[in-house]
């Protein structure tokens, strides 16, 4: 295969070959995909759901990073074609395991004439990106955060520009607000009629859904809490950044020795938040730290019901034309950023590039 120009096939088929022998040693008494979801889900959310255990599953598999867009819209467009009857007597979610199963095992086979169908690697790689999640003191982990590679080919919309989200949930109170908004937050962007020609307003548009239903399911079943969320479209074919955020989660771009903060975090006692609150009829106090109403520390985050409208859910949103010359973004929660100074961030980053490609980069 490789001498035809598509040895990017030889990976896949090891792939599928890989796939083939874990689904043989699959028990499916187990629970594979044990649900995070703690709320009762509308028919607006089942896409996002099976989307959500999609990407697990193919993630728990090695799925090649350039396959993951295409196998996931595959089997979007199964469940949609079911729609209906997946949610007739109330939501009964698809077998996502089961569904990407008979997806993959036809391509099994090396010399299986269906991997010429499969799409080529993009001109423009898809970004390497790595995570890592730390609970620290906390009882519990209330974080989330959500990554989706080539969001035009998952929902079936033709641009030439793909675009890939990332974004960080930082929730308080329970987990409830920042896995709605990890699970929903990109299908929301994707189906506003201002995606993909505005990135701006389709960014708008996700927030206020994703805190109207979120809100919906509060008063409903009785949740309260809520989380921040930050999120950030990136287009590598027109090198931008499109930045959405509520709450004090941060975000950088690194450049050579350059660090470009991408959030104006939203806290109570920055200038124009406390101008916002105390026109609304809240207060801003300071117990250990200034607070909404002497009680949340942030002044924007999707959810918080008992605190509205002092804390909003409404986003700013940024924009940043890219050079090319950018080494790497930065997405973390208030947890990282109060801890670790962002030019020790950007050290650790640089320290870790060189160990792992043995390259020399620009460093702090």
């Amino acid at each position: 295969m490789a001498s035809d120009g598509c040895g990017y096939l030889e990976e896949y088929a090891e792939f599928f070959k890989n796939f083939q022998e874990f689904v043989a040693k699959l028990n499916y008494d187990d629970d594979i995909l044990p649900s995070n979801l703690k709320y009762k889900s509308g028919q607006e959310e089942l896409i996002g759901e099976c989307l959500e255990w999609t990407l697990r599953y193919l993630r728990l598999t090695n799925c090649p990073q350039n396959l993951l867009p295409f196998i996931t819209k595959a089997a979007l467009d199964r469940v949609k074609l079911k729609i209906d009857e997946y949610t007739q007597d109330g939501v009964l979610a698809p077998n996502m395991v089961e569904i990407v199963n008979e997806i993959c095992l036809q391509y099994c086979g090396k010399d299986n004439p269906a991997l010429r169908l499969l799409p080529a690697p993009p001109s423009i790689p898809i970004p390497v990106i790595s995570t890592c999640a730390i609970r620290n003191s906390r009882r519990r982990m209330e974080n989330r955060h959500a990554i989706v590679e080539d969001l035009d080919t998952i929902f079936n919309i033709s641009t030439s520009r793909p675009t890939h989200y990332y974004g960080v949930f930082d929730g308080h109170s329970g987990v409830d607000a920042a896995t709605y908004c990890s699970t929903h937050m990109h299908c929301f962007i994707a189906q506003s009629s201002n995606y993909p020609s505005d990135p701006e307003g389709a960014l708008k548009d996700a927030f206020a859904r994703t805190e109207s239903l979120f809100t919906e399911k509060c008063e409903q079943e009785n949740i309260n809490g809520g989380c921040t969320a930050l999120c950030v479209l990136h287009r590598p074919v027109d090198r931008q950044l499109y930045t959405a955020w509520v709450g004090d989660s941060q975000a950088i771009v690194v450049s050579q020795n350059k660090i470009l903060q991408l959030v104006n975090p939203h806290k109570p006692d920055r200038v124009d938040e406390r101008k916002r609150i105390e026109q609304a009829g809240g207060v801003v106090l300071f117990y250990g730290t200034w607070r909404v109403n002497g009680q949340l520390a942030v002044s924007r985050a999707i959810g918080d019901v008992k605190h509205k409208p002092f804390v909003s859910g409404v986003p700013d949103i940024s924009s940043v034309s890219l050079t090319g010359d950018e080494d790497f973004l930065v997405l973390g929660c208030d947890g990282l950023w109060d801890s670790v100074k962002e030019v020790d961030v950007a050290a650790t980053v640089y320290e870790q590039l060189q160990n792992e490609t043995g390259e020399s980069w620009a460093s702090y």
